[in-house]
């Protein structure tokens, strides 16, 4: 057996709440996953605490920044967070520990740094450029981990296909109950709000609404300062 080492265990921990959601994460399952006892674990992380920081840090860790710092404001702040989606999504089950692990990783330190300028030059106040990048922060992970009704994730975390057929079911005799003419257009949509394939689309559009709520704000400057 290969020798146990703190990035295995790491691994196991990001795979475990992926699959079976953050809440469900334990040192015994852990331990389970990797075949060993969980005081195998222990030393490697001192305990659980130990352990999510570390996941954490993996997720910001992976954040590679790819903006132009020439690009107009909206521009580069719309780029950091499609760069901060793209290290979520590797671990989704991780995404909600990221968060107060950014100022501790380089990586993400600088992406919140390159948020902040971008919204300052925009002309926002520090009070309120703080508070949209903790906003944009919050909106980029809501868009990966979001479950797209009956599609394969559910907050970011795998469903089995029991229960993705059960959902599905579900929503397939809701449907056949509605009555089109007072839902109308639900039943229009319905295959829509079922295809998991629309992810892509959902997260570009749920940043681009974003991106234009900062940008109308900063012409307008109806913000709180």
């Amino acid at each position: 057996m290969p020798r146990l080492t703190r990035t295995a265990v790491v691994d196991a921990a990001l795979d475990v709440a992926y699959r079976h959601g953050l809440d469900s994460l334990t040192i015994r399952k852990i331990a389970t996953e990797l075949n060993v006892s969980p005081m195998a674990i222990y030393w490697h992380v001192k305990n659980k605490d130990e352990l999510l920081d570390a996941m954490g840090d993996r997720v910001c860790q992976e954040l590679e920044l790819t903006g132009d710092s020439s690009a107009p404001w909206w521009e580069q702040l719309g780029t950091v967070l499609e760069d901060f989606m793209r290290a979520l999504r590797a671990h989704p089950g991780a995404a909600d520990i990221a968060v107060p692990r950014m100022l501790f990783s380089p990586n993400s330190r600088e992406a919140m740094e390159v948020a902040l300028k971008a919204l300052g030059d925009a002309g926002f106040s520090l009070t309120d450029a703080t508070q949209l990048a903790r906003h944009g922060v919050r909106v980029a992970i809501s868009l990966v981990t979001e479950p797209l009704f009956t599609g394969p994730l559910s907050g970011g975390v795998e469903v089995s296909s029991e229960r993705r057929a059960h959902v599905e079911q579900e929503v397939a005799s809701t449907m056949e109950s509605l009555d089109p003419n007072q839902f109308p257009n639900i039943l229009a949509s319905a295959e829509l709000l079922g295809d998991p394939s629309s992810r892509a689309a959902f997260e570009k559009l749920g940043l681009a609404t974003y991106i234009a709520g900062v940008r109308a704000l900063a012409d307008s400057r109806d913000v709180s300062s």
